[in-house]
């Protein structure tokens, strides 16, 4: 009879190895706590780093329904000569490696009730027997126990060495039974059949009926964990096109599953990551397009908001792109206080990594254009300083478009009608221009919509309604030249103008206009304007509101719209290659609320599209994004 010493290994004491003392006894507990720690690490690593389940090439206790009154056959999963390496069933189940060498019926199992000594071997085992499949209309659970067990010689007399005639040590062995029970799980924890020390697997389920106890084929549902393998680290990179190290950390993974991609593009939808708000509030959220990517690999976001005490403020945020799926962090930055920014709110990005934001103080003819300069975390703290604050005079509604070393400022004068604007440097945080700024156009509007951009080579593009025409003018920083002033007509209403300055040197201008309205666009190219003309979709496109148009280092451009009437307009989207024309609308959004205003922007560095907009669906206005998989 083997004597065994109490065990000794406790994983939560750590030790990781037993060392060999000089001139002290080698006792049974060494040895077995050392055996005992380099089984634990196998099994936790088997556990937590590779997973539960069947391996990879391996068909091991796969359950096939035979047409057999409450039976099934427990199959080995290969054919041919045995061989304990690559030719058996084999499931990792709780960290433990459990073979199967012979296919075996579910009743023909040594502790089935229905076998002749099944209880005996059950009490000398210390288990359950194995009952018969439960008698229901419904669906029962089979599942693997596995446990381990000490062999002696007693039981295996192989133990006994010929040469000395005793024994020496004894073994433990891995044992395994398929069982049966109502329900659609393994037993767990607290279940009456639960039994402390042994581990469960859910093989299959079965469905069950009282009028008949045959196990068909297609009673059985497969549910074990197959094909477990470690794939080669290249694999990572061959998918995502990221260093597998970087994906360890959670950086490079994709925005959306490929499975959610490829479901997407079947329902002729666009793969995109799921719509999210940025920092929703009580209160009414607008903005002008004051989003951009900083050098820090974040999207920089400045709106105005009445949700502090109902006054109208700027607000501004930040979403960490390496972290994209903790969205944006709150609360948002309260940027303006006091007397209202009356609600038109405009920011651009300065080399350095500062924010320079612009916004309207007051109301009425008491309103003045301010602006803040300032990192984005404390661009409250940052001095309030006046760019055009005439008395008695309306000055509002500013853009702000960064060229080089200068902020063009950009504002509506209510007296004059004209459009206005200021340098600032933000080199050494000084004014260009005097108050109260200069003309931009000697076109008068009492309409304040306006867009702009700069091109590759810093000259600003701008483009705004005057009547019922769009106006669109090139302006050199550097020199203070205006210069390439046209007006863009469609023949009807003109409104909503974009302006958008392409890799290739063109310069896009896009807007909505006539009944019902279709998008224009003209293009100023190799020193001259093209015509005015209507663009080309396989479909009708009929916008509602203001569009944006964005560039994809590719050279694709998307142009995005609503679609509908309030208030249940869509955000879609319509994308042109290099050259050519736009393909059909491919809808954006999907809530039965009102979805408008859209803009994108490009990520510089992956190329990456953010759609934004704004919704009701919260009950208020509030601002969107999502992230859009535009390549693979």
């Amino acid at each position: 009879m083997a004597v065994i010493s109490s065990n000794t290994f406790n994983a939560l004491q750590r030790y990781v190895a037993v060392r060999l003392q000089q001139g002290v006894p080698v006792v049974d507990a060494d040895w077995n706590a050392m055996e005992d720690t380099r089984r634990y690490e196998l099994r936790a690593y088997l556990k937590w780093f590779v997973g539960d389940g069947v391996p990879d090439g391996n068909d091991g206790f796969r359950i096939v329904g035979q047409d057999v009154v409450d039976d099934f056959l427990i199959s080995k999963g290969y054919t041919g000569t045995l061989d304990p390496v690559r030719r058996i069933g084999r499931i990792v189940v709780d960290g433990l490696d459990v073979i199967v060498d012979a296919d075996v019926a579910f009743r023909s199992q040594p502790l089935h009730t229905s076998q002749a000594g099944a209880a005996a071997l059950a009490a000398a085992l210390g288990v359950p027997v194995i009952d018969e499949l439960p008698t229901l209309d419904g669906t029962a659970a089979v599942y693997l126990d596995v446990w381990e067990r000490l062999v002696t010689p007693a039981e295996d007399p192989a133990l006994v060495l010929p040469g000395l005639g005793t024994e020496s040590c004894a073994r433990m062995k891995r044992e395994w039974a398929v069982r049966g029970r109502s329900g659609t799980a393994a037993p767990v924890s607290g279940d009456v059949d639960y039994v402390a020390g042994h581990s469960y697997y859910l093989l299959a389920t079965v469905t069950r009926r009282t009028s008949a106890g045959n196990v068909r084929p297609t009673d059985v549902g497969d549910r074990r964990e197959q094909r477990l393998l470690m794939p080669p680290s290249y694999l990572v990179t061959d998918m995502l096109g990221t260093a597998p190290a970087d994906y360890r950390h959670g950086t490079g993974r994709p925005v959306i599953s490929f499975r959610d991609a490829i479901n997407a593009l079947l329902r002729g939808e666009l793969p995109a990551s799921s719509e999210a708000a940025i920092l929703a509030a009580a209160g009414v959220d607008q903005h002008r397009r004051g989003f951009f990517f900083d050098a820090s690999g974040g999207l920089d976001v400045v709106w105005q908001s009445d949700r502090s005490g109902g006054v109208n403020q700027v607000f501004a945020a930040r979403l960490d792109l390496s972290l994209f799926s903790g969205g944006f962090t709150g609360p948002p930055e309260q940027v303006t206080t006091g007397a209202p920014a009356s609600g038109d709110a405009h920011a651009t990005l300065v080399p350095g990594g500062d924010v320079v934001v612009a916004y309207t103080k007051g109301a009425g003819p008491n309103a003045d254009v301010k602006l803040r300069r300032g990192p984005l975390p404390s661009l409250a703290a940052a001095a309030e300083q006046a760019v055009a604050g005439t008395a008695a005079v309306a000055e509002d509604t500013p853009f702000v478009v960064t060229s080089g070393n200068v902020v063009v400022v950009l504002w509506h004068n209510a007296s004059t009608n004209l459009w206005m604007y200021r340098r600032y440097r933000h080199t050494d945080d000084t004014f260009l221009d005097a108050a109260p700024g200069l003309q931009l156009s000697a076109t008068t509007t009492t309409q304040k919509d306006i867009h702009a951009a700069c091109d590759a080579g810093g000259t600003v593009w701008a483009a705004f309604r005057a009547g019922g025409d769009i106006h669109a003018l090139s302006y050199v920083p550097g020199t203070g030249t205006v210069a390439n002033e046209t007006t863009l007509d469609s023949g009807a209403t003109d409104l909503n103008p974009f302006v958008l300055c392409r890799a290739n040197g063109d310069v896009h201008v896009y807007w909505t206009g006539g009944t019902p309205a279709t998008i224009w666009s003209a293009v100023f190219s190799s020193g001259v304007w093209g015509a005015a003309a209507a663009v080309s979709f396989p479909s009708p496109v009929n916008p509602a509101g203001q569009i944006a148009a964005m560039e994809l280092p590719d050279g694709r451009i998307w142009l995005a719209f609503s679609r509908g009437t309030a208030p249940t307009r869509d955000v879609w989207v319509a994308v042109r290659a290099a050259v050519g024309n736009f393909g059909s609308p491919i809808q954006l959004t999907f809530d039965p609320h009102d979805d408008m205003l859209p803009f994108g922007v490009v990520d510089p560095t992956t190329g990456a599209l953010y759609a934004l907009w704004t919704s009701d669906r919260g009950g208020n206005l509030d601002l969107y994004y999502k992230r859009i998989v535009t390549a693979v």
